[in-house]
């Protein structure tokens, strides 16, 4: 009865007091699939976004062979959950999935297409058939729960969060931490790819349904209080494995049997919830983000000056002698 109340009425009404913090609880519990998709539309801003016409247009612009990006897209069409059937032979999800992502591209031409973003066109397309829905589902995330420069060549904000993770991880559990550094096991490894497309790679659909449930309204934080609740979860089996490639095959595997959401999202929210605390985190991301930045600066400038080195006419030792 209340979701039917909150799709009647509009999230906009809801305010930001206890109504919101009610709204919030009951979305953590999981939002029902009838209206997750209309409850997604309204809480992202994707449906504020929307321009009647506009995602038409976009793709009459040009042929897929004439984009920058079509290249990149073919590529990782098929390689897209081939398992389901709406992206198997015979599925019409990927005609779809061409066509969110090349509107994408065109739209946003200074970001164009970047891996990763094909997994989140294609869970929303599990979520919504309507593929100009699930378009402006994408570019709301991507411009508004996500930092701008996420899918950027540098990746630099990426970067930045699996730095923060990491310093997370050391704080919140030591002992971990430390058995990562005695096996010499990057995390970043395989959290990495968590954080580019929002767990879609690692995942079962019911339980990353309801962490997406959480994300479009609580935003960024829910992708590092998942994470690491997951890393919780496992810390003693990750413990049991005597060395490296143990225990990245492990952690390559964990989170496929993570069947069930309600607990990961109780350890996210209730277990962790002194540990986690959004304005640390973003003072921990602004930190981090400058540190990237200036680094990537020291390279370019690194490698400028090494090109102007092998660019310098060679000198003419006898010349110079003779002189």
């Amino acid at each position: 009865m209340y979701w039917t109340s909150v799709c009647l009425i509009g999230i906009a009404t809801i305010g930001k007091g206890s109504d919101w913090e009610e709204f919030r609880d009951l979305v953590r519990g999981g939002i029902p699939i009838t209206y997750r998709n209309k409850i997604w539309q309204e809480v992202s801003g994707a449906l504020d976004m929307r321009q009647p016409g506009y995602y038409k247009e976009l793709l009459s612009r040009k042929d897929p062979e004439a984009c920058q990006c079509w290249g990149d897209i073919e590529l990782d069409l098929h390689r897209t959950f081939p398992t389901n059937v709406l992206f198997g032979p015979g599925g019409h999800g990927i005609e779809k999935l061409k066509n969110i992502l090349l509107a994408y591209s065109l739209h946003n031409p200074t970001v164009g297409y970047c891996q990763g973003m094909n997994l989140l066109a294609g869970t929303l397309l599990l979520t919504n058939n309507a593929e100009e829905e699930a378009f402006w589902l994408l570019t709301s995330m991507l411009g508004r729960h996500l930092p701008e420069d996420y899918f950027t060549q540098q990746l630099l904000s990426p970067q930045a969060d699996q730095r923060v993770l990491r310093e997370l991880v050391q704080e919140i559990m030591p002992r971990l931490y430390a058995h990562f550094e005695e096996m010499h096991v990057d995390v970043t490894a395989v959290t990495f790819s968590w954080f580019l497309t929002l767990f879609t790679d690692c995942l079962p659909v019911e339980t990353l349904l309801r962490v997406w449930d959480i994300f479009f309204v609580e935003g960024m934080i829910i992708v590092f209080k998942v994470a690491l609740a997951i890393l919780w979860m496992n810390e003693k089996e990750i413990m049991k494995c005597r060395n490296g490639a143990a225990v990245y095959c492990y952690m390559k595997q964990m989170t496929l049997s993570m069947h069930q959401p309600d607990k990961l999202i109780k350890v996210a929210f209730t277990t962790l919830k002194s540990y986690i605390q959004p304005e640390k985190i973003e003072a921990k991301r602004q930190r981090h983000q400058k540190s990237v930045r200036q680094e990537l600066i020291q390279e370019q400038q690194l490698i400028k000056a090494r090109t102007f080195v092998c660019a310098s006419p060679p000198t003419d030792k006898k010349k110079t002698l003779q002189n």
